[in-house]
Protein backbone atom coordinates (compact mmCIF):
# COMPACT_ATOMS: atom_id res chain seq x y z
CA UNK A 1 0.00 0.00 0.00
CA UNK A 2 1.46 3.33 -1.01
CA UNK A 3 1.46 6.49 1.10
CA UNK A 4 -1.68 7.89 -0.62
CA UNK A 5 -3.69 4.71 -0.04
CA UNK A 6 -2.47 4.45 3.55
CA UNK A 7 -3.54 8.04 4.23
CA UNK A 8 -7.09 7.52 2.98
CA UNK A 9 -7.40 4.14 4.69
CA UNK A 10 -6.53 5.84 7.98
CA UNK A 11 -9.07 8.61 7.25
CA UNK A 12 -11.73 5.99 6.55
CA UNK A 13 -11.10 4.31 9.87
CA UNK A 14 -11.41 7.61 11.72
CA UNK A 15 -14.63 8.37 9.84
CA UNK A 16 -16.14 5.01 10.80
CA UNK A 17 -15.19 5.55 14.44
CA UNK A 18 -16.71 9.06 14.41
CA UNK A 19 -19.98 7.85 12.87
CA UNK A 20 -20.17 5.02 15.38
CA UNK A 21 -19.52 7.46 18.24
CA UNK A 22 -22.19 9.88 17.01
CA UNK A 23 -24.64 7.04 16.65
CA UNK A 24 -23.96 5.88 20.21
CA UNK A 25 -24.28 9.43 21.52
CA UNK A 26 -27.62 9.80 19.72
CA UNK A 27 -28.83 6.61 21.32
CA UNK A 28 -27.78 7.89 24.75
CA UNK A 29 -29.51 11.26 24.21
CA UNK A 30 -32.62 9.51 22.96
CA UNK A 31 -32.59 7.23 26.00
CA UNK A 32 -32.23 10.26 28.28
CA UNK A 33 -35.12 12.02 26.53
CA UNK A 34 -37.29 8.95 26.88
CA UNK A 35 -36.46 8.70 30.60
CA UNK A 36 -37.50 12.36 31.09
CA UNK A 37 -40.81 11.79 29.32
CA UNK A 38 -41.53 8.56 31.17
CA UNK A 39 -43.49 10.38 33.89
CA UNK A 40 -46.74 12.32 34.36
CA UNK A 41 -46.43 16.02 33.55
CA UNK A 42 -49.13 18.42 34.78
CA UNK A 43 -49.73 21.59 32.78
CA UNK A 44 -52.36 24.31 33.35
CA UNK A 45 -53.71 26.60 30.64
CA UNK A 46 -53.18 29.41 33.14
CA UNK A 47 -52.41 29.16 36.87
CA UNK A 48 -53.91 32.61 37.58
CA UNK A 49 -57.55 33.62 37.12
CA UNK A 50 -58.31 37.35 37.02
CA UNK A 51 -61.98 37.89 37.94
CA UNK A 52 -61.86 41.66 37.54
CA UNK A 53 -64.14 43.79 39.74
CA UNK A 54 -67.14 42.28 41.52
CA UNK A 55 -69.60 43.44 44.16
CA UNK A 56 -69.13 42.18 47.71
CA UNK A 57 -71.10 38.99 48.29
CA UNK A 58 -70.88 37.86 44.67
CA UNK A 59 -69.79 34.26 44.27
CA UNK A 60 -66.86 33.66 41.93
CA UNK A 61 -66.60 30.37 40.06
CA UNK A 62 -63.82 29.25 37.76
CA UNK A 63 -62.67 25.97 36.22
CA UNK A 64 -58.88 25.67 36.05
CA UNK A 65 -58.16 23.54 32.99
CA UNK A 66 -55.12 21.29 32.94
CA UNK A 67 -53.67 18.42 30.92
CA UNK A 68 -51.21 15.55 31.21
CA UNK A 69 -48.29 16.17 28.85
CA UNK A 70 -46.29 13.22 30.13
CA UNK A 71 -46.27 9.55 29.18
CA UNK A 72 -47.68 8.07 32.42
CA UNK A 73 -50.98 8.43 34.28
CA UNK A 74 -51.32 11.75 36.14
CA UNK A 75 -53.06 11.57 39.54
CA UNK A 76 -54.37 14.67 41.36
CA UNK A 77 -53.89 13.66 44.98
CA UNK A 78 -55.26 16.75 46.73
CA UNK A 79 -56.61 20.25 46.06
CA UNK A 80 -56.28 22.51 49.10
CA UNK A 81 -57.57 26.15 49.14
CA UNK A 82 -55.76 28.62 51.40
CA UNK A 83 -58.84 29.53 53.49
CA UNK A 84 -62.44 28.57 54.19
CA UNK A 85 -63.82 31.22 51.83
CA UNK A 86 -62.46 29.21 48.89
CA UNK A 87 -63.69 25.69 48.10
CA UNK A 88 -62.84 23.10 45.47
CA UNK A 89 -65.49 21.13 43.61
CA UNK A 90 -65.20 17.60 42.22
CA UNK A 91 -62.00 17.75 40.21
CA UNK A 92 -60.64 15.32 37.63
CA UNK A 93 -58.84 12.69 39.67
CA UNK A 94 -56.59 11.12 37.03
CA UNK A 95 -55.59 11.69 33.42
CA UNK A 96 -54.09 9.39 30.82
CA UNK A 97 -51.26 10.88 28.71
CA UNK A 98 -52.67 13.59 26.46
CA UNK A 99 -55.99 13.90 28.31
CA UNK A 100 -57.41 17.08 29.87
CA UNK A 101 -59.36 17.82 33.05
CA UNK A 102 -60.65 20.63 35.28
CA UNK A 103 -60.43 21.78 38.89
CA UNK A 104 -63.55 23.81 39.77
CA UNK A 105 -62.98 26.54 42.37
CA UNK A 106 -65.57 28.68 44.17
CA UNK A 107 -64.77 31.88 46.10
CA UNK A 108 -67.17 33.58 48.51
CA UNK A 109 -66.54 37.36 48.71
CA UNK A 110 -68.88 38.16 51.63
CA UNK A 111 -66.05 39.10 54.02
CA UNK A 112 -63.76 40.95 51.62
CA UNK A 113 -63.33 44.34 50.03
CA UNK A 114 -60.68 45.94 47.87
CA UNK A 115 -57.88 43.96 46.15
CA UNK A 116 -58.17 40.23 46.80
CA UNK A 117 -55.83 37.31 46.12
CA UNK A 118 -56.50 33.71 47.13
CA UNK A 119 -54.39 30.65 46.41
CA UNK A 120 -55.06 26.94 45.91
CA UNK A 121 -52.44 24.21 46.30
CA UNK A 122 -52.64 21.29 43.87
CA UNK A 123 -50.73 18.15 44.83
CA UNK A 124 -50.09 15.50 42.17
CA UNK A 125 -47.75 12.64 41.33
CA UNK A 126 -45.79 14.77 38.85
CA UNK A 127 -42.24 14.23 40.19
CA UNK A 128 -41.10 17.71 39.17
CA UNK A 129 -44.27 19.61 40.11
CA UNK A 130 -45.58 17.77 43.16
CA UNK A 131 -47.11 21.02 44.45
CA UNK A 132 -48.48 23.69 42.14
CA UNK A 133 -50.15 26.92 43.23
CA UNK A 134 -53.19 28.40 41.52
CA UNK A 135 -54.31 31.98 42.17
CA UNK A 136 -57.58 33.89 42.00
CA UNK A 137 -57.14 37.65 41.86
CA UNK A 138 -59.34 40.69 41.50
CA UNK A 139 -61.11 43.49 43.35
CA UNK A 140 -64.20 43.35 45.56
CA UNK A 141 -66.35 46.48 45.40
CA UNK A 142 -68.68 47.53 48.22
CA UNK A 143 -71.47 50.06 48.15
CA UNK A 144 -70.43 51.07 51.66
CA UNK A 145 -66.93 51.21 53.07
CA UNK A 146 -66.97 50.56 56.83
CA UNK A 147 -63.68 51.16 58.68
CA UNK A 148 -63.05 49.37 60.96
CA UNK A 149 -65.53 46.51 60.98
CA UNK A 150 -64.70 45.91 64.66
CA UNK A 151 -64.60 48.69 67.24
CA UNK A 152 -61.95 47.10 69.45
CA UNK A 153 -60.88 48.17 72.94
CA UNK A 154 -58.05 45.69 73.59
CA UNK A 155 -56.54 46.53 76.98
CA UNK A 156 -58.89 48.10 79.51
CA UNK A 157 -57.72 47.91 83.13
CA UNK A 158 -60.75 49.34 84.91
CA UNK A 159 -64.29 47.97 84.98
CA UNK A 160 -65.62 51.53 85.10
CA UNK A 161 -63.52 52.92 82.27
CA UNK A 162 -65.37 54.92 79.62
CA UNK A 163 -63.63 55.09 76.27
CA UNK A 164 -64.69 55.47 72.65
CA UNK A 165 -63.84 54.39 69.11
CA UNK A 166 -64.89 55.85 65.77
CA UNK A 167 -66.23 53.81 62.86
CA UNK A 168 -66.38 55.61 59.52
CA UNK A 169 -69.06 54.73 56.97
CA UNK A 170 -68.40 55.98 53.41
CA UNK A 171 -70.99 55.80 50.66
CA UNK A 172 -69.40 54.73 47.34
CA UNK A 173 -72.56 54.98 45.24
CA UNK A 174 -74.25 57.95 43.58
CA UNK A 175 -77.36 57.56 45.75
CA UNK A 176 -77.33 59.76 48.90
CA UNK A 177 -77.05 57.50 51.94
CA UNK A 178 -79.64 57.43 54.71
CA UNK A 179 -78.90 55.49 57.94
CA UNK A 180 -81.77 54.33 60.16
CA UNK A 181 -82.68 51.86 62.96
CA UNK A 182 -79.30 52.00 64.68
CA UNK A 183 -79.23 49.26 67.36
CA UNK A 184 -76.78 47.65 69.82
CA UNK A 185 -77.45 44.17 71.23
CA UNK A 186 -75.24 44.52 74.33
CA UNK A 187 -75.47 46.61 77.50
CA UNK A 188 -71.71 47.30 77.67
CA UNK A 189 -71.76 49.63 74.63
CA UNK A 190 -73.71 52.51 73.22
CA UNK A 191 -73.48 54.10 69.77
CA UNK A 192 -74.42 57.37 68.09
CA UNK A 193 -74.15 58.50 64.47
CA UNK A 194 -72.99 61.80 62.96
CA UNK A 195 -73.23 62.85 59.31
CA UNK A 196 -69.89 64.37 58.30
CA UNK A 197 -70.63 64.84 54.58
CA UNK A 198 -74.29 64.89 53.54
CA UNK A 199 -75.26 61.54 52.03
CA UNK A 200 -71.62 60.48 51.75
CA UNK A 201 -69.65 60.12 54.98
CA UNK A 202 -70.96 59.15 58.43
CA UNK A 203 -69.22 58.42 61.72
CA UNK A 204 -70.40 55.99 64.37
CA UNK A 205 -69.18 56.81 67.87
CA UNK A 206 -68.98 53.59 69.92
CA UNK A 207 -68.54 54.00 73.69
CA UNK A 208 -68.12 51.57 76.56
CA UNK A 209 -70.83 51.59 79.24
CA UNK A 210 -69.71 50.65 82.79
CA UNK A 211 -69.69 48.42 84.61
CA UNK A 212 -67.83 46.10 82.28
CA UNK A 213 -66.92 42.49 83.02
CA UNK A 214 -63.45 41.01 83.29
CA UNK A 215 -62.42 39.32 80.07
CA UNK A 216 -64.19 39.82 76.75
CA UNK A 217 -67.20 42.14 76.41
CA UNK A 218 -68.82 41.87 72.98
CA UNK A 219 -71.78 43.32 71.14
CA UNK A 220 -73.18 43.63 67.62
CA UNK A 221 -74.10 46.99 66.14
CA UNK A 222 -76.56 47.00 63.24
CA UNK A 223 -78.19 49.69 61.11
CA UNK A 224 -80.34 49.87 58.00
CA UNK A 225 -79.65 51.91 54.87
CA UNK A 226 -81.63 53.00 51.81
CA UNK A 227 -79.11 51.36 49.45
CA UNK A 228 -80.30 48.20 47.72
CA UNK A 229 -76.71 46.91 47.59
CA UNK A 230 -76.32 47.13 51.40
CA UNK A 231 -79.73 47.24 53.09
CA UNK A 232 -78.37 46.00 56.44
CA UNK A 233 -74.90 46.62 57.89
CA UNK A 234 -73.43 44.94 60.98
CA UNK A 235 -70.39 46.07 62.98
CA UNK A 236 -68.86 44.40 66.04
CA UNK A 237 -67.73 45.98 69.29
CA UNK A 238 -65.24 44.25 71.57
CA UNK A 239 -63.70 45.39 74.85
CA UNK A 240 -61.25 43.24 76.76
CA UNK A 241 -60.83 44.07 80.44
CA UNK A 242 -57.67 42.68 81.98
CA UNK A 243 -58.05 41.13 85.40
CA UNK A 244 -55.81 42.81 88.03
CA UNK A 245 -53.99 39.50 88.54
CA UNK A 246 -52.91 37.34 85.62
CA UNK A 247 -51.48 33.82 85.61
CA UNK A 248 -49.83 32.88 82.32
CA UNK A 249 -50.14 30.32 80.82
CA UNK A 250 -53.49 29.02 81.99
CA UNK A 251 -52.36 25.42 81.32
CA UNK A 252 -48.95 23.74 81.66
CA UNK A 253 -48.50 21.51 78.61
CA UNK A 254 -46.02 18.62 78.68
CA UNK A 255 -44.91 16.31 75.85
CA UNK A 256 -46.67 12.94 75.65
CA UNK A 257 -45.00 9.85 77.05
CA UNK A 258 -42.07 9.42 79.45
CA UNK A 259 -39.68 12.34 79.98
CA UNK A 260 -36.16 11.36 78.90
CA UNK A 261 -34.55 14.22 80.82
CA UNK A 262 -35.60 16.89 83.35
CA UNK A 263 -37.96 19.45 81.85
CA UNK A 264 -38.49 23.05 83.00
CA UNK A 265 -41.77 24.92 82.59
CA UNK A 266 -42.43 28.55 83.49
CA UNK A 267 -45.53 30.17 84.97
CA UNK A 268 -45.83 33.93 85.47
CA UNK A 269 -48.01 35.62 88.08
CA UNK A 270 -48.31 39.40 87.69
CA UNK A 271 -50.49 42.30 88.71
CA UNK A 272 -51.41 45.48 86.84
CA UNK A 273 -52.20 47.38 90.03
CA UNK A 274 -49.84 49.81 91.76
CA UNK A 275 -49.32 47.80 94.94
CA UNK A 276 -47.04 44.72 95.00
CA UNK A 277 -48.51 41.24 95.05
CA UNK A 278 -47.71 38.41 97.43
CA UNK A 279 -47.81 34.81 96.18
CA UNK A 280 -48.04 31.94 98.65
CA UNK A 281 -49.15 28.30 99.16
CA UNK A 282 -47.60 27.16 95.89
CA UNK A 283 -48.32 23.46 95.43
CA UNK A 284 -47.98 20.91 92.64
CA UNK A 285 -50.08 17.74 92.89
CA UNK A 286 -47.26 15.66 91.34
CA UNK A 287 -44.54 14.05 93.43
CA UNK A 288 -40.96 14.95 92.57
CA UNK A 289 -41.73 18.32 90.90
CA UNK A 290 -39.67 21.22 92.26
CA UNK A 291 -40.81 24.86 92.08
CA UNK A 292 -38.52 27.88 92.33
CA UNK A 293 -39.97 31.38 92.80
CA UNK A 294 -38.38 34.71 91.96
CA UNK A 295 -39.75 38.28 92.22
CA UNK A 296 -39.33 41.06 89.67
CA UNK A 297 -40.61 44.61 89.21
CA UNK A 298 -40.86 45.34 92.94
CA UNK A 299 -43.10 42.38 93.68
CA UNK A 300 -45.54 42.93 90.80
CA UNK A 301 -44.11 40.07 88.78
CA UNK A 302 -43.50 36.55 90.11
CA UNK A 303 -41.81 33.85 88.09
CA UNK A 304 -42.41 30.20 88.93
CA UNK A 305 -39.96 27.65 87.50
CA UNK A 306 -41.30 24.08 87.61
CA UNK A 307 -38.81 21.23 87.06
CA UNK A 308 -40.32 17.89 86.05
CA UNK A 309 -38.00 14.91 86.70
CA UNK A 310 -36.67 12.50 84.07
CA UNK A 311 -38.59 9.23 83.93
CA UNK A 312 -41.97 10.79 84.75
CA UNK A 313 -44.82 9.30 82.71
CA UNK A 314 -46.80 12.31 81.54
CA UNK A 315 -49.60 10.19 80.09
CA UNK A 316 -50.40 8.81 83.57
CA UNK A 317 -51.18 12.26 85.02
CA UNK A 318 -54.85 12.57 85.93
CA UNK A 319 -56.25 15.86 87.23
CA UNK A 320 -52.78 17.22 88.02
CA UNK A 321 -52.45 20.93 88.71
CA UNK A 322 -50.40 23.80 90.07
CA UNK A 323 -52.22 25.78 92.76
CA UNK A 324 -51.31 29.08 94.43
CA UNK A 325 -52.74 31.94 96.44
CA UNK A 326 -52.23 35.69 96.13
CA UNK A 327 -52.73 38.68 98.42
CA UNK A 328 -55.35 40.24 96.11
CA UNK A 329 -58.75 40.41 97.87
CA UNK A 330 -60.73 39.27 94.82
CA UNK A 331 -58.29 37.22 92.74
CA UNK A 332 -56.88 35.29 95.65
CA UNK A 333 -56.51 31.71 94.38
CA UNK A 334 -55.62 30.04 91.10
CA UNK A 335 -55.38 26.50 89.82
CA UNK A 336 -53.47 25.71 86.63
CA UNK A 337 -54.03 22.27 85.02
CA UNK A 338 -50.88 20.24 84.26
CA UNK A 339 -50.84 17.43 81.71
CA UNK A 340 -49.84 16.15 78.29
CA UNK A 341 -50.64 17.85 75.02
CA UNK A 342 -52.93 14.94 74.26
CA UNK A 343 -54.94 15.01 77.48
CA UNK A 344 -55.28 18.77 77.88
CA UNK A 345 -56.32 19.21 74.25
CA UNK A 346 -59.06 16.59 74.49
CA UNK A 347 -62.46 18.31 74.93
CA UNK A 348 -63.80 15.51 77.14
CA UNK A 349 -60.91 15.89 79.59
CA UNK A 350 -62.31 16.99 82.99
Amino acid sequence: MNRFQSKYASFGCHLVVMIFSLNCMGQIIEAQDNSVEAAPVISFETPVYQFGKVQQGEEIRHDFKFSNQGSQVLVIEDVRPSCGCTTAGAWTKSLQPGESGVIPIKLNTDRFKGPLTKSVTVRSNDPKRANLYLKIEGEVWTALSVEPMVAAFPAIKNLNQVTSKQVRVTNQTETPLVISDLKVNGEQFKVSVEELEPGKVFELLVETVPPLAYGANRAEIAFKTNLKESPLVKVSASAYVMAPVQVVPNRVMLPNGVLQKPLKKYVTVLTYEDSPLEVSDIKVSIEGVDVEVSQLNNGKHHRLIMTFPAGMNVDSLQGASLSLKTSHPTFSSFEVPVGSYRSLNTPSNP
